[in-house]
Parts: C-alpha cells; structure tokens; sequence
C-alpha cells in the first residue's frame, strides 16, 4: 500500500494539515496539499492512496488548481452533456431532458460566468428566496433541484471541494397546490360549451378523454388509434402513456368517452374520403386527436381557452380536468388508492391532496349527525 502521511503544522490563525506521500520512483517524501481542516485532508489522503496504489503519480498542484477554477456555465455543459447521454441512453426521458434544460436557462443567465467556488449557500438562500415571492414556491424548487444537480457534477468533476447547496431543502408547494376542479353538472356544460365551438370534432373527446380517465394534455395529444382497441369486451379498452412519469396504464373505455371515439373515427373516415387525403403516419392509424393526415396536433391551447372564455371560467387549465377525474372518483365513493392507480401517481402522497373530498361522499357518520341534531329539534 502507498505510504501516505498527514503532517500537523500551526500557523498563527490555526493549523494546517500538510499532506506527503513517498515517491515511489525516487523514495523521497513529496508535498502533495495543504488543508485547514483535517476531515479535508484525510479525504484527500485517501483518494491519493487510490491514485498511487493504482501504479499512477498525483497531477502537479498547479495543473489541479488550473482544473478546478470552472465557471457555473463550464458544469452545466457537462451537466448538459449527461443529460444527453442518459436520454439515448433511455434512462431519462425526453420530456424530463427538455424540462431540465429549460430550469437551466436562467441559472446559466444569472451564474453562468461565476466561478463554482464562488456561489456560496447565502446566495443560493437569498436567491430562491426571491424567485419564490416573485413568481412561485413551485418554480424556486424545480429551478433548486437543477441547482444541485450542477453542484452535484461539480463536485464529482473535483471543481469544488464541498457540496453546500446539497443540503438546502425545498419549499413546501401544499398552499400552492392547484385543486380546482367540476361537478359532473359543469362537466356536461363544459361539453356543451365544446361541441359548440369551431374544435367541435376534436375538443369534447379531449376533454372526456381528461375527466372519465385523467389524461393530461401530453396523453390526449399522443394518443394514437393503436393505443384504442373499441372491440375488446363490451366497453373496450384505452392505453396511455404519459412521458413525464414514464407509466402506462390501460381502462376500460367509458360509455361517453366510447362514444365520442367513435364519432371522432366516422368524422376522420369521412373527411379523408371527401378530400382525398392520406395518412402520413406508417403505423398507429395516426394521432385521435390530430391532423386529418393523422399527424399530431401541436396543442389546442386556442380552443381551449375559447371555451373557457364563452363559459366565463377563470384561471381553469385544461389539467385540472385531472383534478376533476381524481375528485370525482373520490366522490363517487372510491377510494385515495383508487385514485392513484387510476391517474399513474407514482406515491400516493401525490394522490393525497384530494383527501378532503372523503367527507363529501355518502357518509354514515354524517347521517347518525344529522338524525342526533333532528333528535333534538
């Protein structure tokens, strides 16, 4: 084993921990670092045994201080570069890879010429203190986990010595949690509100797809006719698939959403028809809600906020119609279990937000309340 030793110096504000190793070529004994602290030094110790037990000499000091003085936007290229990789890889996918970079656009902006060892925890603290008053709690936490991911890579690449942002926790989003969401009497006006709107062959099917299976905007405008078998059992089966989770989950179509499904296929046969068109897709039957060429839509951002508009809904988005779906189960006597499985939650901690509704369903307890005050009148 490599003889590596930790030599103890005072100095007049403290002491230093001088760190040698013998040379293996010449027998003498050879500086290596020096360090206020010892747990550093040790630490150091350790990685230059490694280094030397492996038959290979420690880089000169200088060229290590050249390596570690990076600049924030020097780590998030490699940061960027992983993230790359991992995403041919399959181990993240593209949709986690976009939203990564798009958290990292303005940390390069604010940090990106910064030297690593100069960002210290305060400013971490001050910063995600600001961004959380001025916009939400929701985006100082996504913006802090892509943080620590270029801290993380710092100091896996020896840039900096010691990870202080790890430990910084993230704000609690509770307050902030959107539960907004429609009885099934505003459910059927929202439909109406839609097959009356110029997105009438698409827009109501999108929405039934949202509030009787939870599917989010993503999974609405990926679904393929592949991904809907209408002849398996009675009521046939739907599969999605949402890409921000990586989970795939399969229902039994329901009656409304069957139907519209159906229309969408007739509307779709008959336009192709009287049109000549083709489909440009080679497999899938093409996207339900899509181009008649049966490509995929971009968004219905415009018809949906429309119909929001014409019903006077205010600040409703077309995913709380997920908050409607898992609300509605709920109320209809299912259970938080129910919920999650249904929607794709990977926890149930994510399904918990709607565990107020329990109490809003038919309750036994409620009816021996209500028959205990009758008592009493």
């Amino acid at each position: 084993m490599a003889t590596v030793t930790i030599a103890t110096r005072s100095r007049q504000n403290g002491k230093s921990y001088v760190v040698q190793y013998l040379d293996p070529d010449t027998g003498r004994k050879k500086y290596h670092a020096s360090f206020r602290r010892k747990d550093m030094a040790q630490q150091e110790a350790n990685k230059l045994r490694i280094i030397l037990d492996d038959g290979q000499l420690p880089e000169p000091r200088r060229k290590r201080r050249e390596r570690k003085a990076k600049t924030f936007g020097d780590v998030a290229e490699l940061c960027k570069q992983e993230w790359k990789r991992r995403q041919q890889e399959g181990d993240l996918s593209t949709a986690t890879a976009k939203g990564y970079l798009t958290f990292l656009k303005p940390l390069e902006a604010k940090w990106g010429g910064e030297l690593m060892a100069k960002i210290s925890r305060p400013m971490v603290l001050d910063w995600r203190a600001d961004l959380a008053q001025r916009k939400s709690k929701a985006l100082a936490n996504r913006r802090l986990f892509v943080l620590k991911q270029v801290f993380a890579k710092a100091v896996a690449t020896d840039c900096i010595a010691k990870d202080d942002i790890a430990g910084i926790r993230y704000l609690s989003e509770r307050e902030h949690e959107r539960k907004a969401f429609m009885y099934p009497d505003k459910v059927n006006e929202l439909l109406e509100a839609a097959a009356n709107c110029h997105a009438k062959h698409y827009l109501p099917l999108a929405i039934l797809l949202a509030v009787e299976h939870g599917a989010s905007k993503q999974e609405v405008l990926d679904l393929t006719w592949e991904d809907v078998n209408l002849d398996y059992g009675e009521t046939g089966v739907i599969r999605f698939h949402r890409t921000k989770t990586d989970v795939e989950r399969v229902h039994r179509i329901m009656p409304r959403t069957r139907q519209a499904l159906l229309d969408r296929r007739d509307y779709l046969d008959k336009m192709r028809r009287s049109r000549g068109i083709a489909l440009k897709c080679e497999k899938g039957g093409g996207h339900v809600v899509g181009h008649l060429d049966g490509t995929r839509l971009r968004d219905f951002k415009t018809a949906w906020n429309r119909v929001c508009k014409d019903m006077g809904l205010a600040d409703f988005h077309f995913h709380d119609n997920r908050h409607t779906f898992c609300s509605n189960i709920i109320m209809a006597g299912g259970t938080l279990k129910h919920a999650k499985e249904m929607i794709g939650h990977k926890t149930l901690r994510m399904t918990d937000r709607y565990s107020h509704l329990e109490a809003a369903r038919d309750n036994p307890m409620q009816d021996l309340l209500a028959a205990h005050y009758k008592a009493a009148q």
